[in-house]
């Protein structure tokens, strides 16, 4: 497997607000996990999943040393340290962020990167075909490290990431896009059209003061507040936000489930739904929107349920959530039947 062409870019760059706007398929919150790492001495490797930014807390020590809050492993390794980490979804890659904040005098000075497309069982076996996707590459002390290929990669469901020879990484961010290897369906036989793990994500909004409309397609209900999407408050009248989800299976919408779960004194009073049919990412100004669901009352910390109103013989591609005035929302279901 020859290595896809790639390039350094910088940190405040227009390439790198592209790439967070897609998913990141290491994120522990689609099911990311680590299968095995030579080494994690200081500190675990399971770190470099967490989605909340890398902390620095000067007084936490544990009983091997300083308290670090990513990948660390123990000093003079002779070889290198490496881990394997079993992506949530199947997915191309866009391109990373190999992020060493708070490591300073103790961070790993080179890293590459292998993936495969092996199942958990071929992986833990050692029989997966771990191919190089981005080679060994200078790193920095406390600083993220943003790689962009200049074409998405074939789709990948696990990667090893080689720290030469030793030392510490914050956080691994896999930026891509997710492609089902099956289709998740519900009990009854519909599928959310709209989640991560059939490729649904959000592509556009107005806001997102607070926290992304990305996790609205995420799996389950969250943990807190902060895994919704919440925009900020708003003072003019008549004012709404809204987002906008390209479906990853384009389809025939039945119903909706709106989650209001952790949002009590700021959930939105009234929303509506809209869907368009469009080959772009995001829609153009001038998509035409069709009414799904007319402006109805949520409440606080609960899950709503509503049957579209919109046409069933439509394969919509997007979706368009709107809340007035602005508010909070934890998760989107859009369940009906793909179009193929």
């Amino acid at each position: 497997m020859s290595v896809p062409a790639f390039r350094s870019v910088a940190a405040d760059s227009a390439e790198v607000a592209a790439l967070k706007a897609k998913t990141n398929l290491a994120s522990v919150s689609l099911g990311s996990k680590i299968l095995a790492s030579s080494d994690e001495f200081f500190a675990e490797a399971a770190n470099l999943l967490k989605d909340e930014a890398a902390v620095f807390l000067p007084e936490e020590f544990t009983e091997r040393g300083k308290w670090m809050d990513g990948w660390e492993t123990r000093r003079h390794n002779k070889a290198h340290d490496w881990t394997i980490i079993q992506l949530g979804f199947a997915g191309s890659v866009f391109g990373f962020d190999i992020d060493t904040s708070h490591f300073t005098g103790n961070h790993a000075p080179v890293v590459s990167i292998e993936a495969a497309n092996a199942t958990e069982d071929e992986v833990r076996a050692g029989k997966a075909q771990f191919g190089e996707i981005l080679p060994r590459v200078n790193m920095n002390p406390g600083s993220h490290h943003y790689f962009v290929y200049e074409a998405p990669t074939a789709a990948y469901t696990h990667l090893r990431v080689n720290n030469y020879p030793d030392g510490g990484i914050a956080r691994l961010r896999v930026y891509g896009q997710v492609v089902p290897q099956t289709v998740v369906a519900a009990a009854d036989g519909t599928v959310d059209l709209a989640f991560v793990g059939n490729g649904g994500r959000a592509v556009a909004c107005s806001n997102e003061h607070f926290c992304s409309p990305s996790n609205l397609v995420l799996p389950g209900r969250g943990r807190t507040m902060g895994d919704g999407w919440e925009t900020r408050r708003s003072r003019t009248p008549n004012h709404s936000d809204w987002a906008i989800l390209k479906l990853g299976l384009p389809g025939f919408v039945d119903r909706f489930e709106l989650d209001t779960r952790h949002f009590c004194g700021n959930f939105p009073p009234l929303v509506t739904m809209h869907g368009t049919v469009s080959a772009e990412d995001v829609p153009p100004a001038d998509a035409q929107w069709t009414e799904l669901l007319a402006p109805v009352a949520l409440t606080a910390d609960a899950q709503h349920y509503f049957d579209s109103a919109g046409p069933r013989d439509v394969a919509f591609t997007h979706v368009k959530f709107t809340m007035y005035p602005d508010g909070g929302l934890k998760r989107i279901r859009v369940n009906g039947r793909p179009a193929n």
